[in-house]
């Protein structure tokens, strides 16, 4: 089989078809060297999304991508779900790279005081990601997941059912259980998210349109959006590959006109808790500000945790998170500096959030994820390989502080266990 033939079948809809191409193309590197990926030493990304949230990549996929890109090793975090977790270290472990597996989610803090946070449509709910999930508890947490995914299935329903009410001055309209729902994977575990429902929606347009031009003046001069100059040149070819997810990046403002309170939101005590009991650990993704265009051409940065960072930092500390992640191509170096210094004050350590969920981000790490932030994210790995083992051995477990007190130095030793491919002892 032609070898492009075997690197679409990475997009199939049967998982064991998926992992058989990954088989196959094993086999062609490995019978050509040329074509095997030159591994960049310890080079890490996390945080990579698969098509069980919003993203255009299967778990081998994204695999795949990877390891093509020279990854030593890479890290997915799906909103609410851990549907392709399995099937990503299968994959990873067939081409030779390590893999950890997280989850991302919402929490709810501050107990509805009114502070804005990182998800921008409702105050007091932010991110938060479960990283280094032991195998055994990825079907037990998955499965106590269920109940939020199926909460967001309900809300994404209403949310539809807002948004045509916004449409139907224009002769388009989404049907949920044709045009949405089954975007989001939910009968095999995937989450339904806004950027579903947008896309539903960029796809209306391409269907009804037909022409970039037109798809342009309708979202800037009907509904009133700004395109950001990044994504001008995106949206002028509709031939493109990738023009739909490029209409989501335009239209993702468009959710304030829709969005429903999400009441399935768990406290973040709860979330913390859930972490602990499944052996991951915990960090909170930090944003910091966030530009937003309105209709009538205004762009406001709205300050989120840059507000009260001091604060909000010991308070997760407090609360008993481990990390605290930011983008390390948006932070300044200051602010990194000023983050990595409350965060180890506060007994937590930093790691870096990609978010890899469009394809045309690169599986590749971000220039500014070097020093520390390589040694946390291997940390994690090895925290992952020795939990799974044995729960009291996971990084920040009371035995494991108990021998070695210092954060930084338990974290260059958990790193080393992951690259040398040992447990712990």
């Amino acid at each position: 089989m032609h070898r492009q033939l075997i690197v679409r079948a990475l997009a199939s809809k049967r998982p064991r078809k998926r992992l058989k191409a990954i088989k196959k193309l094993k086999k062609y590197e490995a019978a050509d060297p040329a074509l095997a990926p030159e591994t960049a030493a310890g080079s890490g990304l996390f945080s990579a999304h698969t098509c069980y949230s919003f993203s255009p990549f299967t778990p081998s996929m994204a695999a795949y991508l990877a390891y093509k890109s020279g990854l030593a090793l890479c890290g997915i975090s799906d909103h609410e779900t851990l549907a392709g977790a399995q099937e990503f270290l299968k994959a990873a472990a067939i081409l030779g790279i390590d893999a950890s597996v997280g989850v991302q989610m919402r929490a709810r803090f501050y107990n509805g005081e009114g502070r804005q946070l990182s998800v921008l449509y409702e105050k007091d709910a932010g991110f938060v990601t479960l990283h280094g999930i032991p195998k055994s508890e990825i079907a037990p947490l998955d499965k106590e997941l269920a109940k939020v995914r199926n909460a967001r299935l309900a809300r994404g329903r209403r949310m539809v059912e807002r948004f045509n009410r916004r449409l139907k001055d224009y002769g388009i309209s989404l049907n949920f259980d044709k045009d949405v729902k089954p975007l989001s994977l939910a009968s095999e575990g995937g989450t339904l998210t806004e950027r579903h429902i947008l896309y539903a929606f960029a796809q209306k347009l391409v269907d009804k349109f037909g022409d970039a031009d037109r798809i342009k003046k309708f979202i800037t001069n009907d509904l009133g959006i700004n395109i950001e100059e990044e994504y001008l040149n995106a949206v002028s070819d509709i031939e493109s590959p990738y023009y739909a997810h490029d209409l989501v990046s335009c239209l993702r403002n468009e959710a304030r006109f829709f969005y429903v309170r999400a009441d399935e939101i768990p406290d973040v005590k709860d979330v913390v808790a859930m972490a602990k009991r499944h052996g991951a650990l915990i960090a909170y993704t930090y944003v910091g500000s966030a530009h937003r265009h309105y209709a009538e051409g205004e762009e406001k940065v709205i300050t989120l945790e840059d507000g009260y960072l001091s604060e909000f930092i010991a308070y997760l500390g407090e609360l008993g998170f481990d990390a605290v992640e930011y983008f390390p191509d948006d932070v300044p170096p200051q602010r990194a500096e000023y983050i990595a210094r409350e965060a180890a004050a506060n007994g937590m350590f930093v790691l870096p959030h990609c978010d890899v969920s469009s394809p045309r981000r690169r599986f590749a790490p971000a220039e500014k994820t070097q020093g520390p932030l390589t040694v946390n994210m291997w940390a994690v790995a090895g925290h992952e390989r020795c939990a799974e083992i044995n729960r009291d051995d996971g990084l920040n477990s009371q035995k494991s502080v108990a021998k070695n007190p210092d954060l930084g130095l338990r974290l260059g030793l958990y790193a080393e266990i992951a690259k040398l491919g040992v447990s712990k002892k």
